[in-house]
């Protein structure tokens, strides 16, 4: 929420110690180092795995166990998924007052079908999930907020898979509440990525299976609100943002047993502004062409232009998903969700499906009584947004749930809506 400045871009002998003594993993320095943030290992140690995706074993399945069965034929593996993609969740603020008062409160009940549409589920958190004895904002610094416990089970309950954390408040109440934070998305299975208990962690993905198709998340920040990570503690507990070091991490991903896809998160840019900045740009292409799948992006808290590079696409910044907006800048309000078909050996079929931020919620096209007067401020928005980048899809007719496809354009207008035939299916 602060207007931060990019983080320094220095040498981080903190991190060659590291790799030295680390050398056996494979952990190695990237050409440019210095030219951004310390660098993930190249090799990840083993991912996470969703905990919602885990079998447990109930009572009743242990007492089976004395009478073997014949085992049933394993299901074939998918050979797509679908992964639906938010920006920045904020539990924190009003929406925390809220949930002190009604635990019970659902700020994702709106968007409750477009969840439902996919597999896995994905959103930045952008706050710490503690007890501050019901402070939700600090009284001096409005800049610095967190949710509370009940934050965890909200995003459990509205079956959201996986979280990142990688952000610039995630040491906004510090140490202690950022290790609170983790706690409390284990205690409810909410898997994390972009951070950590260590800096391996921290660094490695998180392997979401669903149907025997496995996809690797990583998550990165560009942002840092207590000054320079490089000399900030938050170092060995969150994922900073730069380019080899990311291309590499998504190489090691890729290497991961079954992985079938890799999506990268990216918390950076400047607020309330329209272009990507050249970090942005170079670090989504250097992951595109390290072999990520798709690249969403957040932070701006407006919706900035969408690339497509070698068919995979690029979200520069999605917007504010559950986030009160403050009514300033280039249409706060408006947002959107990316819909992914991950698909295994070809470049994921990409939907977007608009959202407009109402009082501490969000409502989703499908359900928007201005649907008309908000898809035609979507179309202009993406239309001006488009102009400062290269290679925008075409975007096609929205279909009844809100949502419309991607294309390449080929060079015509980039908001074309005649371009594509019809929704994904």
């Amino acid at each position: 929420m602060r207007a931060e400045k990019p983080l320094e871009m220095r040498p981080a002998p903190f991190f060659l110690a590291m790799c030295a003594a680390a050398a056996q993993i494979g952990c190695e320095q990237p050409a440019n180092v210095g030219a951004g943030l310390a660098p993930p290992p190249a090799v990840a140690p083993a991912a996470r795995r969703d905990a919602s995706a885990a079998p447990r074993d109930t009572p009743a399945a242990a007492a089976s166990h004395a009478v073997p069965a014949a085992p049933a034929a394993p299901a074939a593996p998918a050979d797509a998924i679908t992964l639906l993609a938010g920006g920045d969740v904020c539990l924190g603020k009003a929406l925390g007052q809220e949930l002190l008062r009604n635990p019970a409160h659902d700020p994702f009940a709106p968007v409750a079908a477009l969840l439902a549409s996919a597999d896995v589920r994905f959103v930045n958190l952008e706050n710490q999930l503690s007890d501050q004895g019901g402070e939700t904002q600090h009284r001096l610094q409005p800049l610095v907020f967190t949710g509370p416990p009940a934050g965890a089970d909200v995003l459990a309950r509205a079956g959201i898979s996986v979280v990142s954390l990688a952000n610039n408040h995630m040491w906004d109440y510090g140490k202690s509440a950022f290790l609170e934070t983790l706690g409390h998305l284990e205690r409810v299975g909410v898997a994390y990525v972009g951070a950590g208990r260590t800096r391996l962690q921290a660094y490695a993905p998180a392997i979401i299976e669903r149907r025997g198709f496995r996809v690797a998340l990583l998550a990165v920040t560009g942002i840092w609100n207590q000054g320079s990570l490089w000399q900030h503690p938050g170092r060995e507990f969150v994922a900073a943002a730069e380019r080899d070091g990311l291309a590499a991490a998504v190489r090691a991903a890729r290497k991961q047993p079954g992985v079938d896809a890799v999506v990268v998160s990216y918390h950076g840019g400047t607020e309330y502004l329209d272009t990507p900045l050249p970090q942005a740009r170079a670090l989504a292409g250097a992951a595109i062409d390290a072999g990520a799948d798709a690249f969403v992006g957040h932070h701006p808290h407006v919706l900035q232009g969408i690339e497509l590079r070698r068919g995979r696409p690029i979200f520069y910044s999605l917007g504010n998903f559950i986030m009160k907006v403050k009514r300033t800048g280039p249409a706060p309000e408006l947002a959107m969700l990316a819909r992914l078909r991950l698909r295994r050996g070809a470049p994921p079929l990409a939907e977007i499906c608009p959202v407009r931020s109402e009082g501490l919620g969000t409502v989703p096209l499908a359900a928007d009584p201005r649907r008309a007067e908000t898809e035609a401020a979507f179309a202009e928005r993406m239309r001006r947004v488009s102009a400062f980048v290269k290679g925008e899809p075409a975007i096609g007719p929205f279909a009844a749930d809100g949502c419309a496809p991607l294309e390449p354009a080929a060079g015509a207008a980039p908001a074309s809506p005649s371009r594509v035939a019809g929704p994904i299916r």
